[in-house]
């Protein structure tokens, strides 16, 4: 490779780095090339994106972002998946960890406020069980659908309990 081709890859890997939201570091060894590639439309369905890394280039290329605790889990072939959003590549990557056994967790980083948190295998886990956006957004939708529901059926009771006690003695003088 060379050296210029190195350098593109080098500022490439930075803008990924400074760039994303959430960083999950994976052993893909073992992986076949139609696994890999149903992993990857999984993950352009989420908005998120995985790059086989160049350790060494790597290396530079983590130095001074959110996400220079993973240096020292750059040792061995590694992935990176990556995205904006931190739930959706967890999501679909727990789910495809979950279907076979040849992909593993080493590592990861969330970046909140411009620093990065280091996430174990357990976190990673935990962030894939999260729910997403969306159907958080849909949960507090009907949280707050339901106060005024309930408030409208009790504000209607009111006059309903009244129809209905007329309808009563209506009915009992009627007789």
């Amino acid at each position: 490779m060379k050296r210029s081709e190195k350098e593109q890859m080098v500022d490439s890997l930075n803008g990924i780095f400074t760039s994303a939201q959430v960083g999950l570091l994976v052993d893909y060894r073992g992986l076949s090339v139609s696994q890999m590639a149903k992993l990857r439309r999984g993950l352009n369905d989420s908005s998120a994106q995985i790059r086989i890394l160049k350790n060494r280039m790597a290396k530079i290329a983590i130095r001074d972002t959110p996400f220079a605790a993973l240096e020292e889990s750059l040792t061995e072939p590694r992935a990176l998946v990556y995205g904006e959003d931190p739930v959706g590549p967890a999501k679909v990557l727990a789910k495809f960890i979950k279907d076979q056994d040849k992909m593993s967790y080493i590592s990861g980083v969330l970046v909140t406020g411009g620093e990065g948190s280091v996430l174990d295998k357990a976190r990673m886990e935990a962030l894939g069980n999260l729910p997403s956006k969306e159907e958080l957004l849909v949960k507090l939708l009907f949280v707050m659908q339901g106060v005024q529901t309930k408030f409208v059926r009790t504000l209607n009771e009111i006059p309903a309990s009244f129809v209905r006690t007329l309808a009563a003695l209506a009915e009992k003088k009627g007789e």
